[in-house]
Order: structure tokens, then C-alpha cells, then sequence
């Protein structure tokens, strides 16, 4: 497994983005409610970026019919909104909020030293 590197931790506030190559794919990097979280750039629908979409707390509802959702609410899990088309995806698992057979890759985001990375979870050729 290698690292890369997103920047100083201390730059990376509440609220902040960022775009780095893993493996040769997008992927953005996210900073919502102090928690650092990274997930493929490109929505599974129309390759919208991730990066420039609104991250906020996950709707969840139960449904009881198809079509009918009885009761709607917001959890603590967040998620982000393709720009392009509205899809939602859970920060943590990837996976979209409406269809959980659609999942986009998650990314480990660690600090080491003051500085943020990315974890490439390919194996490291020795």
C-alpha cells in the first residue's frame, strides 16, 4: 500500500476539498464536521465530480410500499450529491443512498506527522 499525500491537516478545515490521483483515478477528499473523508471522484449515473458536490447528513426513510416512504429523517452519516444529477452516496461506505447495489470506492484518509493522506490500498510492488 502507498500514500498520497492531500496537503497540512492543519489547512484542511471543516468544510474543505480536494482532488488527488490514486491509482490513476479521481478521487476527492473531504473534510465534513472534522472528519476526513475520501471517495472515487466520478458518480456511477453521469461521471459528475463528487468534489463539487453539497455534503450533508444522509436522508434516510423507511419504506414500507415501493413508492412510500412513511417517515423521512436525517441521520448522523454523511453524504454527498452529485452536482450533475442529484445522486446520493454515503461518505463512509460509497454506497448510494437510494440503490444499495450501486457503491462507489471509499479510500482510508489518514494524519501522520501534521500532513493528510490518502491510502492506495493496491499492493506496493516490491
Amino acid at each position: 500500500m502507498s500514500r498520497i499525500r492531500v496537503g497540512e491537516a492543519d489547512s484542511f478545515d471543516d468544510g474543505s476539498r480536494a482532488v488527488v490521483t490514486v491509482n490513476g483515478h479521481e478521487v476527492a477528499v473531504l473534510n465534513y464536521g472534522g472528519e476526513y473523508f475520501a471517495i472515487l471522484n466520478r458518480c456511477a449515473h453521469d461521471g459528475g465530480p463528487l468534489n463539487e458536490g453539497k455534503v450533508h447528513e444522509r436522508l434516510v426513510a423507511d419504506v414500507t410500499e415501493p413508492g412510500e416512504r412513511d417517515v423521512e429523517r436525517f441521520c448522523d452519516d454523511p453524504a454527498v450529491t452529485c452536482p450533475l444529477h442529484g445522486w446520493e452516496y454515503d461518505l463512509e461506505t460509497g454506497v448510494h443512498v437510494g440503490d444499495e447495489s450501486i457503491r462507489l470506492p471509499t479510500f482510508d484518509v489518514v494524519v501522520d506527522e501534521g500532513d493528510l493522506f490518502v491510502v492506495d490500498p493496491t499492493p506496493s510492488e516490491s
